[in-house]
């Protein structure tokens, strides 16, 4: 992506001028979602964005109100002084529907669509033929920067479906020139040991299964030199995990992550021997805030991301709550030299799960939390790393746990009963 090596000051400086052109020309005079907050302040930049509303997904009643949407009697007076003069060209030598067809669907028609599903439901979000073009970049540019080449064999196992996390991986492997197949997660291991993949991408639940049930049943995966795990943040236990599966004696593998939360118009990706993402200074803006107050957080400090877009049409929505917390970082990575600015996580997972994750007696785990008659529960249900009564792993736990109850499965099961849940490994009941 253009500027991804610029000096951070420079970067931030294009950045305020391409939110300011696109808040006044693209926004405030196309979305009914922010017509009213957008059409009574003055647009001068990122600190513009500090009088807006925080919005979430759930706020998203109608979805056709978040589409850009111009109508002939706001391209007469358009703030974008180029479209306005096309539009009036048109007029003038009877051409609109020309006009129609060359500029204006190209731009502001949504002609692909993704669900971006919240805990809060689900909200599609549309992308326009110019959206799809700048998708199929920016998935290029992720594939690059997570080291893969045309002389890679992608595999992918992540569920094929209207997702940004599927067509963002799928449109920037065909702009990469990177050979791809893309099947679903249950595939049989012998299918993906045939094909002799370089990259193997998917969930990394399903990419563990795949990967201990393969090799248990003698199938080789040499050559696999990356894993690129898509849709989820992950934790140092998940990643030393994923790097065990993966090695062989061929060489180590490399793990890496590209995810993105719900409404966020692309993956951001980390580089290939790096652990935070990196986010796309030119189409994006993304803040940090105190979850209470909505007020931006002191430099430096955890907060929860809030994002905008820049530059992209369709569905448009500013000031976008993720709900994911953690800390921005725009100096040159040590691991690749880009300035974009990166995120890292503040761990998701509460104290226990560590616990859980460090002990060697543990293969697999999924915890529940409830309330039961007013008191809160936590069930951990596990899967011991060998066979044997479980009796002292459960006793060496519960010292260092307070859990109302273990149930324990064999690995079978256990993997069964995390893929069932979407892998989630806590799941919390309470509400």
């Amino acid at each position: 992506m253009i500027g991804e090596f610029e000096r951070p000051a420079r970067l931030r400086l294009g950045q305020d001028r391409a939110l300011v052109r696109y808040l006044r020309n693209q926004v405030a005079p196309y979305s009914r979602f922010h017509q009213d907050a957008l059409g009574s302040r003055p647009v001068d930049g990122r600190n513009a964005l500090t009088s807006l509303p925080l919005v979430e997904l759930a706020d998203v009643t109608d979805p056709a109100d978040i589409v850009l949407r111009p109508t002939s009697d706001q391209l007469a007076v358009a703030p974008d002084r180029e479209l306005r003069m096309q539009w009036w060209w048109a007029r003038i030598r009877r051409r609109t529907d020309a006009f129609n067809r060359e500029v204006l669907e190209p731009r502001y028609k949504p002609i692909h669509w993704h669900a971006a599903t919240s805990e809060s439901g689900s909200v599609p979000i549309g992308y326009t033929a110019a959206d799809l073009e700048r998708l199929a970049e920016v998935g290029r540019a992720g594939l690059e920067m997570a080291g893969l080449t045309p002389e890679d064999v992608l595999v992918s196992v992540f569920p094929p479906g209207s997702t940004l996390d599927f067509w963002q991986v799928h449109l920037g492997a065909r702009r990469a020139g990177v050979p791809s197949l893309f099947l679903d997660p249950s595939v049989a291991p012998d299918e993906v040991a045939r094909l002799r993949p370089s990259v193997l991408a998917g969930r990394s639940g399903d990419l563990i299964r795949l990967l201990e049930s393969g090799r248990d049943a003698g199938f080789s995966f040499a050559g696999l030199s990356t894993l690129l795990v898509i849709g989820e943040p992950l934790d140092p236990a998940r990643r030393a995990r994923l790097a065990e599966v993966g090695g062989s004696p061929s060489g180590p593998v490399a793990v890496v992550a590209t995810w993105a939360p719900p409404g966020v118009r692309a993956l951001w990706t980390e580089c290939r021997d790096g652990i935070d993402v990196h986010t796309w200074p030119t189409a994006e803006v993304v803040e940090l805030v105190d979850p209470l107050s909505g007020q931006p957080v002191p430099p430096g400090a955890d907060g929860e991301l809030v994002w905008t877009p820049v530059g992209w049409m369709g569905s448009v929505v500013v000031r976008l709550r993720t709900g994911v917390f953690g800390c921005i970082d725009d100096t040159a990575c040590v691991s690749c030299g880009r300035t974009s600015p990166r995120l890292r996580v503040v761990d998701p997972m509460p104290p226990f799960a560590r616990i859980l994750d460090d002990h060697p007696g543990v293969a697999l785990w999924q915890a529940e939390l409830r309330i039961h008659d007013g008191a809160e529960e936590l069930i951990v249900i596990l899967a011991p790393a060998v066979s044997g009564h479980p009796g002292r792993l459960l006793r060496e736990l519960d010292r260092q746990l307070s859990v109302t109850q273990f149930v324990v499965l064999d690995r079978r099961a256990m993997s069964a009963r995390l893929q069932a849940s979407g892998d989630k490994r806590v799941v919390d009941h309470r509400a």
